[in-house]
């Protein structure tokens, strides 16, 4: 019995939930004095435990004459614990997924070595890119255009992707790499400037962006992988690259959005 008692409170039922359950189970509808009784739990506490197994639905309670009895439910009923257990679990899981991004990249920033972390696939650029959506300073990417367009995800959260950095005023400038200068490919964004520059005389396949102290690199072309390094000297040096190229994109088309 004993080990029966520890399987049930290994399946969620705390120790006094589990006797009362146990004791209902034996005896078959009864009065809580005799369920009390079997299970040698204390008549009000039983019935505390009894409402919250009731809730649970592995009780139920009828009157009978002047009685009341209560009776316990099928144990086929534990499964609904486990698939509750299931769902939040998953449902927490969910939750850690939209924040793990951000807890990474933000892990030990204080510390002398850069942070990098890395994520594979859509799913993993997808948080990089919610988790940048939420960091301050304003923004400087080399992109390879013609190169993400290609990319069904990226064309549908582009313009959702922009609203939300209109909407919290950040200054975004950015190095176009395209075949032909199409600035109709290109959604509006205000606070916004970008310079084609021709592919052909830059190949570059994959996309950089600095924004405060991250600098946030996507691969599209061989794999999808996303890296983010936090480092202040680091995103400085790449912001001054970048500075540099964007000077000397100066003769190439540009347009404030």
């Amino acid at each position: 019995m004993d080990e029966l008692l520890r399987e049930l409170m290994h399946l969620g039922l705390s120790e006094k939930e589990a006797a009362v359950y146990v004791a209902s189970l034996e005896l078959g509808p009864s009065v809580v004095q005799d369920i009390s009784h079997k299970s040698k739990v204390n008549r009000a506490t039983t019935y505390v435990m009894i409402e919250s197994l009731t809730t649970r639905g592995l009780m139920s309670t009828y009157v009978k004459g002047k009685r009341r009895y209560y009776a316990a439910e099928t144990p086929e009923r534990l499964k609904s614990i486990l698939r509750l257990q299931k769902k939040e679990i998953e449902e927490k899981e969910n939750e850690l997924d939209s924040i793990l991004p951000m807890l990474m990249a933000l892990y030990n920033v204080e510390g002398a070595k850069p942070q990098i972390r890395y994520f594979e696939g859509l799913e993993g650029m997808a948080s990089v890119r919610e988790f940048s959506e939420k960091l301050e300073g304003d923004i400087q990417q080399i992109i390879p255009y013609d190169q993400v367009r290609q990319m069904k995800e990226f064309v549908d959260e582009q313009p959702m992707h922009f609203r939300k950095l209109a909407e919290r005023k950040i200054a975004y400038q950015a190095l176009l790499v395209m075949e032909n200068p199409d600035f109709s490919l290109v959604p509006p964004l205000p606070n916004g400037e970008v310079r084609i520059i021709p592919a052909s005389k830059f190949p570059i396949h994959a996309e950089i962006t600095v924004q405060g102290n991250h600098i946030l690199l996507f691969s599209h072309k061989s794999a999808i992988l996303s890296v983010v390094i936090v480092s202040k000297e680091i995103a400085g040096a790449v912001r001054a690259l970048f500075e540099l190229g964007w000077e000397g994109a100066s003769s190439y088309p540009s347009r404030k959005m």
